[in-house]
């Protein structure tokens, strides 16, 4: 199925998808100010402790972010298991 009858119209299509200034995404607005080593911020390697966290967050569906946010998230969304050790819990309590 043709979607777009003439390249312009793809070309508009494509412009407002991806936006015209480096900073704007208009489907996907920034809810503040983007810092100016954001590129820096984004291309540097994770941690060991990050990247256990990203897999944890992945596999078990755990909100990921700081542990004050995280544990505020998963109360709000109602998933507070993916917060828990897996498995059955410890006989001394822990």
């Amino acid at each position: 199925m043709r979607l777009f009858l003439k390249d312009a119209d793809f070309e508009a299509f494509e412009r407002n998808i991806h936006g015209t200034a480096e900073d704007r995404w208009p489907l996907s607005p920034w809810p503040l100010p983007r810092p100016r080593d954001w590129t820096d911020l984004v291309n540097r390697p994770q941690t060991e402790a990050e990247l256990e966290a990203i897999r944890r967050s992945v596999t078990r569906g755990q909100p990921y972010g700081s542990e004050t946010w995280t544990r505020k998230t998963a109360g709000r969304l109602g998933l507070e298991s993916t917060m828990r050790r897996r498995g059955r819990p410890r006989q001394d309590g822990s």
